[in-house]
């Protein structure tokens, strides 16, 4: 019954394909002719062919439109025990869809076997990293890699195969380059791949290993590299400006989490082709990636037409936001900006404007490691200045403003609280006021250490006499070191934290009760956000004269205008 089945789907798959009366018999078959094929390769196989002037000729306003996208992945769920053998149960499919054919494809790893992978630079990549670790005992298969269509989220011809240890470079790259075979005459080519950082350093070295007919002319493309949006978080910083989809002209809202929505799909099937046959698994497979390129073609017509009516929504939105957003901006650095980013956009080899703003800000716990560093060196010197065996300067007026967020978050949730709190939240209110309270007056008794002159301002009883512990004055020094650093730094940190508050919540939510509470909390998270950088800028200002600074940090650290720059959630009808 089950060799029935593989016939009569095999046949039903030549049969739609074209191929059942083929001339020269079935085996003369192209590799991936059988493959329902995203509409994009047929328009550019086909179509540009058509137009009157070659590719390479039309203006860099339009070449986006005959750009192939193609996003990389492997998927550890599709692992095959080691039963059964190619012999006893060889595949119908010899490369007809979509994955390669596997005889030439394992002869080419064979002899590439001793090739060394390179360690990963960026962050600890596992699927570089342990590349040749992963337990593969009783396993003849320990995933499958792919390569697919990252634009329409379609599989792609020639591009699947198995992988023998974790997601090897050498794997990629012969499902990368095969997959290329069908879509040779294309310019402009965006890859998308999470480990591409490192898989993308010397892949055009690494071709010159494979046989002729999978090379590319890379020289005479405008290749691109790029990493998915939900995956780059996890790359260091630089990465995260050079491989952003968020900063490529050309790309639209293109995510490059294409493969990851396929593995979705076919993942329900993993458990019954992990104790299949290996012609029987890649057979199995090649159907269902099939039907779901069959399904996304059927769905196309419904899809763009939902997608255009949202875009003609949202396109006059996003022009209002960016005009609002340049006339803010100084005319002349509004001009200095554009014509950085338009320069490394005609050039990628030119400075990267959106690396060099993303590095020029310190964070507190940046400041905080420097102080450490120098505090450390001075002691290495002996010249120790601390007056306190386990707190510097510098670590008491870190934990000052500590102290002083601290007070800020209490009594924000004790205004949300509000009169009509619970028992349990009035407990948690209690406890949370009675831990400030002794933190507050360790750190003071410190204080007076490094500041005797407080004692005039404040005597012992305040801090546990006073009924409002967020009313507590701490009198954070301006006179003691490095307070400016992390004033500065504490306000850089608030500002980022509350551009990405904004950002995670600026299409607000549908009109309900659970959507509700979600506002509110957020509006209260953005309102103490801003309080917080208001008395940080306000700190700064103080300090600004007194310790003799100009007024160059206040070209980035701006007043914050609540109406405009903290617009309240349920005020957006995004």
């Amino acid at each position: 019954m089950l060799r029935m089945m593989r016939e009569w789907r095999f046949i039903k798959q030549m049969q739609r394909a074209g191929q059942g009366h083929h001339p020269k018999g079935i085996a003369a078959t192209e590799p991936g002719a059988c493959a329902v094929l995203c509409p994009a390769l047929r328009h550019l196989k086909y179509g540009m062919c058509q137009t009157s002037f070659p590719l390479t000729l039309l203006s860099h306003r339009s070449r986006f439109l005959y750009a192939l996208f193609l996003g990389i992945d492997a998927n550890f769920r599709l692992a095959r025990r080691n039963v059964s053998s190619d012999i006893v149960n060889p595949g119908l499919n010899q490369g007809y869809a979509f994955f390669v054919e596997e005889q030439a494809y394992k002869s080419f790893i064979g002899s590439q076997e001793r090739a060394v992978q390179e360690m990963s630079l960026c962050s600890s990549h596992d699927a570089v990293n342990l590349a040749d670790t992963r337990v593969s005992r009783g396993l003849a298969a320990t995933g499958a890699g792919t390569v697919d269509c990252a634009r329409h989220n379609f599989k792609w011809p020639c591009s699947v195969g198995d992988l023998q240890k974790d997601e090897r470079y050498i794997n990629m790259d012969y499902l990368f380059f095969s997959s290329m075979r069908s879509s040779a005459d294309v310019s402009v080519l965006n890859i998308s791949y999470n480990i591409t950082c490192q898989w993308s350093k010397h892949i055009w070295t690494r071709m010159s290993t494979f046989p002729h007919q999978y090379h590319i002319q890379h020289h005479e493309k405008s290749i691109t590299f790029l990493v998915p949006k939900f995956h780059l978080p996890a790359h260091v910083a630089k990465c995260q400006t050079s491989f952003s989809f968020n900063f490529i002209k050309g790309v639209g809202h293109t995510d490059g989490e294409a493969p990851e929505r396929g593995w979705a799909d076919i993942n329900p099937i993993a458990t019954s082709t992990r104790e299949m046959g290996p012609g029987s698994r890649r057979d199995t497979l090649d159907d269902h990636f099939n039907d779901w390129n069959w399904k996304k073609i059927c769905a196309m017509g419904s899809i763009f037409h939902r997608k255009y009516n949202f875009a003609l929504i949202e396109v006059q939105e996003r022009v209002d936001d960016l005009n609002d957003f340049e006339a803010s901006l100084a005319t002349d650095e509004l001009a200095k900006w554009r014509k950085d980013v338009e320069e490394w956009e005609a050039n990628r080899s030119r400075p990267n404007p959106f690396e060099g703003r993303a590095m020029t800000t310190m964070t507190q716990a940046a400041v905080r490691l420097a102080l450490s560093t120098a505090e450390a060196t001075e002691i290495e010197r002996g010249n120790n200045m601390s007056l306190h065996d386990d707190i510097s300067p510098s670590v008491l007026i870190s934990s000052g403003l500590e102290l002083e967020d601290q007070q800020r978050r209490l009594e924000f949730d004790a205004k949300v609280a509000g009169q009509h709190a619970t028992d349990a939240q009035k407990g948690k209110l209690i406890q949370r006021v009675n831990a400030l309270r002794r933190r507050i007056d360790t750190w003071a008794r410190v204080q007076l250490l490094y500041m005797p002159g407080i004692s005039h301002l404040r005597s012992p009883d305040d801090i546990a006499t006073e009924a409002k512990v967020h009313n507590i004055n701490l009198f954070l020094p301006s006179s003691l070191p490095h307070r400016w650093e992390l004033r500065e730094a504490q306000a850089y940190d608030t500002l980022n934290d509350l551009r990405t508050y904004k950002d995670t919540f600026i299409r607000g939510q549908r009109a309900n009760t659970q959507a509700n509470g979600i506002i509110n909390n957020a509006e209260h998270r953005i309102d103490a956000l801003s309080l917080k950088y208001t008395t940080s800028r306000g700190a700064l200002l103080k300090l600004a004269s007194r310790l003799g600074k100009n007024d160059d940090w206040e070209r980035s650290l701006k007043p914050l205008d609540k109406q405009k720059d903290a617009v309240p959630l349920k005020h957006d009808d995004g």
